[in-house]
């Protein structure tokens, strides 16, 4: 046997050089991590500034339509004629719930989400979510007026559904929404346009076809890189891109 040391690396100090070179080493891997989780989620788009506060359950008064999605068109949002988009609290329209009070004044519980001006009411369950309304004199400013065609267009842009982009949902668009937005859209929930311009500059516009609502034909383009030469329409307060599947064209 020799009368050597024998080496035990972890028990041995480690020099001082080797000892600065880890610090460095491990600070710039800190450093240089931090800058990279940065620099990425710099690039990705903002999810937006949808709220939707499920606890706030409020008491809208108004006139409803089914035709071509459920729609309470009420002063009690802003004071001022406006019109809410309706859905379940789940992935589901309310379009079939309305029954004999299409067109008649009616007051419904919900939660309010809201991107901007784009309001929709998710209502409570249950069957009294809605109940019928006497008459006012203000309802005559609450009916909803018919579709005004406003011109032809071609636009560019992404399918999604307007209940997970008003604020339901974060992110609401894009291929990591792409299921989401087709079961909302499945379920009965009002599709949407989401257009960009060469300026980056986006509309969104409800999507009609002849004025009636989407089917499931829709789903799938939803949530692709797609253009749409389509009909501008407004009716109230609300614009709608009216026309078929067949005018959507994928882009990728």
């Amino acid at each position: 046997m020799s009368d050597d040391d024998f080496f035990i690396g972890w028990s041995a100090e480690t020099p001082k050089v080797d000892r600065r070179f880890f610090l460095s080493a491990g600070l710039a891997l800190l450093a240089g991590t931090g800058a990279t989780a940065g620099l990425i989620a710099a690039h990705q788009k903002a999810p937006g500034r949808g709220t939707w506060n499920q606890g706030d359950v409020r008491t809208f008064r108004g006139i409803i339509t089914g035709n071509p999605y459920a729609m309470l068109r009420t002063t009690d949002l802003d004071g001022t004629p406006k019109t809410a988009l309706l859905s379940c609290l789940g992935k589901c329209g309310v379009a079939a719930r309305i029954g004999a009070l299409e067109g008649q004044p009616v007051t419904i519980q919900g939660s309010v989400i809201q991107r901007g001006p784009h309001v929709m009411i998710a209502v409570i369950d249950g069957l009294d979510w809605i109940a019928p309304a006497p008459p006012m004199e203000t309802d005559a400013a609450l009916a909803f007026p018919a579709f005004n065609a406003l011109g032809d267009v071609t636009l560019s842009g992404e399918i999604l559904d307007t209940k997970c982009w008003f604020g339901a949902m974060r992110p609401s668009e894009g291929k990591v929404h792409k299921a989401c937005a087709a079961l909302c859209i499945r379920g009965g929930l009002p599709p949407a346009f989401l257009a960009t311009d060469r300026e980056n500059r986006r509309r969104l516009l409800i999507m009609t076809d002849r004025d009636a609502a989407h089917g499931e034909t829709l789903l799938p383009l939803v949530a692709d890189p797609v253009r749409m030469s389509a009909t501008v329409k407004q009716r109230g307060d609300l614009l709608f891109l009216d026309g078929p599947v067949s005018a959507i064209q994928r882009l990728t």
